[in-house]
């Protein structure tokens, strides 16, 4: 399975009395989604299946890529990449889908959650592995047996050229 990891664009700072779950993207996380977006458009990288947490700024991020990126496949959002979701499972999910005959995934998500599932998958340290905000991370991995996957390229979104 191919597992692309996109972390929220940058959102509004934390603050009181707003709820984490509200924060929103300010101009710069749009742009920056934009940006993934046309990055993507330019190197033939379209999803087939685009998960998403439930959170203002991650369903704000796969919005903005499915509006920006001609054929991105509808948004499902799913509790499973909430806020502090356990990469285990993230996991346990990716395996269901797996099973389903799902082969190719993206999942918008948050930290450290991504950076963690990542880990987890290429049988890395939690602390190896840093996913910054509007990056792209892909992993290839194979739930029918027990071998590590493969990091395939994380690519943070200030080095994506789109000339």
């Amino acid at each position: 399975m191919l597992i692309t990891c996109l972390r929220h664009a940058t959102a509004e700072p934390h603050a009181d009395p707003m709820a984490d779950a509200e924060r929103a993207l300010v101009k710069k996380g749009k742009d920056q989604v934009v940006r993934v977006a046309e990055f993507c458009r330019k190197h033939a990288l379209l999803p087939a299946m685009l998960y998403c947490s439930p959170l203002r700024r991650a369903q704000q991020t796969a919005k903005l890529l499915h509006t920006h990126l001609p054929d991105c496949p509808a948004i499902e959002v799913v509790d499973w990449l909430s806020l502090g979701a356990d990469p285990h499972a993230i996991i346990a999910e990716l395996k269901i889908l797996a099973a389903a005959g799902v082969n190719d995934v993206w999942l918008v998500g948050h930290e450290p959650a991504m950076s963690g599932l990542v880990a987890r998958l290429i049988d890395a340290d939690d602390d190896s592995i840093l996913i910054k905000k509007a990056s792209l991370t892909r992993v290839q991995a194979d739930f029918s047996n027990s071998a590590a996957g493969q990091l395939l390229w994380s690519i943070p979104c200030a080095l994506m050229s789109v000339k």
